[in-house]
């Protein structure tokens, strides 16, 4: 179950960002749209599939919706093109529940997933934890932190190996951030689902586990040596150190 001070939260702040659905059932892409429009936010809605990356190009949403099961271009090929091109936030919703599914979903670049039939305070819910995930605030006190060659800027939302970007999602860059923090710390699984996701405590452990696996490989993909992602078997999740941090 959502926290009911999370719902609270989604439909009374963030209610002022873009919403992409694409979902080529009818009746479901209206339910969205209506339920999301009376939230506050602007909404465009793709029923046929094939024209969603020019939709999307066009429109620059802040949240993009997919349908995973389509007949023309299923959810996780639209999924791989976005990616290749926006880190813009993607929730996928679909009818298939089970985890192999979730998980390669999750995989290849989605930030989160919701099952249908869906619950409409639960969805609003994880769509504003989500576009409050992509609008990290700037920090006056602090605006990067160093690990050597490895560079967290918090004010442009990117991190950075030598010269060379890490292709963070804002889920990815959040999760880095949190854990980078305070190195060392182990942050339990439910830790980083309230503090990364937002979400109640126990909603979906899955979410954690398959997101750290993707940020672990990106580091390591751009050659970052002076930190690791630890599991602590149990338990969790640690930052650990082989440089020193530093506010800049």
């Amino acid at each position: 179950m959502i926290d009911t001070k999370l719902q609270a939260e989604a439909t009374r702040t963030e209610t002022t960002g873009k919403v992409l659905v694409v979902d080529d059932d009818e009746a479901i892409a209206t339910a969205l749209t209506e339920l999301l429009s009376e939230e506050g936010y602007t909404v465009k809605c793709v029923t046929d599939s094939r024209k969603a990356v020019e939709t999307f190009g066009a429109f620059q949403p802040d949240l993009v919706i997919l349908d995973v099961l389509m007949p023309s271009v299923d959810g996780i090929s639209l999924c791989l093109q976005l990616r290749r091109e926006s880190d813009v936030p993607v929730l996928f919703l679909s009818a298939k529940k089970d985890a192999p599914d979730r998980v390669v979903g999750l995989r290849i670049g989605a930030d989160d997933y919701v099952g249908k039939p869906f619950d409409s305070d639960e969805l609003l819910a994880r769509v504003g934890a989500l576009l409050r995930r992509g609008r990290t605030p700037r920090t006056a006190a602090q605006t990067q932190m160093r690990f050597g060659r490895l560079v967290i800027d918090l004010a442009a939302v990117q991190a950075v190996a030598g010269e060379q970007p890490i292709p963070l999602t804002p889920t990815e860059f959040k999760l880095l951030r949190t854990m980078a923090n305070e190195p060392g710390k182990v942050f339990t699984r439910d830790d980083l689902l309230t503090t990364v996701w937002g979400y109640e405590p126990g909603s979906d452990t899955r979410l954690v586990d398959v997101h750290v696996g993707r940020l672990r490989k990106k580091l390591l993909d751009a050659g970052v040596v002076e930190v690791s992602i630890e599991t602590s078997r149990g338990f969790g999740y640690r930052i650990a150190e082989n440089g020193s941090v530093s506010p800049a």
